[in-house]
């Protein structure tokens, strides 16, 4: 392989993690906007023969990586890029797999819903609020396409986020790595084939629930964990 591309979007706030990623690592690392490169002719000739990975969740992602396709690429992630599943089919994916996640509500007119709720946008970098009166939602979604949108249970307990590399788990500010954690760290990456990811859980009196699966995950404040993936770029690079 002769470089590492970092895409990042315009739309989210990844720069500097990118910007740590390159100036930490022993080989050429280039950033790349994917809005701009996308415009560009000759795609694929440019990244020829190299290492992508993606700090962004924009739609064009699958597009790229699908023009990629029939190059000599290494792409972190690539299995579940070429899927291409939304926030609603991974949370559904987890629990019709025994992972624990908060209740899911797909239909708005649904009777019982607890408020408050989270109203989450269908996609990994969309738009997310809590309502806190069933108006709310009714109004919200008389103007919103309602497939574009789902709701979730709000459970109270303190947020937690996880890092995955490769088999590895890491946690900031020496947060516990149980078994538990673990087993559902290893669990979800074999389920939706990532290689690399950051998880978040609620952590209530009920125990761990995942609210969120990332798999442009930037390490921007995990030294460590942001040294094994650039150890995991580089073992690539030797190839």
């Amino acid at each position: 392989m002769k470089e590492c591309n970092i895409i990042l979007s315009k739309t989210e706030n990844y720069l500097n993690s990118a910007i740590k990623i390159k100036s930490s690592a022993k080989i050429k690392v280039n950033i790349i906007w994917i809005e701009e490169f996308m415009m560009q002719e000759e795609k694929e000739k440019r990244l020829e023969n190299s290492i992508l990975y993606f700090l962004c969740n924009t739609p064009l992602v699958k597009e790229l990586v699908d023009l990629l396709e029939n190059t000599n690429c290494y792409i972190f992630n690539e299995e579940f890029f070429k899927k291409n599943d939304t926030k609603l089919e991974i949370q559904e994916m987890l629990i019709k797999n025994q992972i624990d996640t908060p209740k899911i509500i797909t239909d708005y007119k649904e009777k019982g819903i607890k408020i408050p709720i989270f109203c989450k946008e269908n996609s990994h970098a969309g738009m997310v609020f809590q309502a806190y009166t069933k108006s709310t939602i009714e109004e919200f979604f008389e103007k919103f396409d309602t497939t574009k949108f789902y709701l979730e249970e709000v459970i109270n307990g303190e947020e937690v986020k996880y890092y995955y590399v490769n088999q590895r788990i890491y946690a900031k500010d020496n947060l516990e790595i149980s078994d538990k954690i673990r087993q559902v760290c290893k669990k979800v990456a074999n389920l939706l084939r990532l290689e690399v990811f950051s998880i978040d859980f609620i952590k209530s009196k009920e125990g761990y629930k995942v609210i969120d699966v990332n798999p442009a995950a930037g390490f921007y404040m995990l030294d460590s964990a942001r040294e094994d993936l650039i150890n995991e770029i580089e073992r690539m690079w030797k190839r």
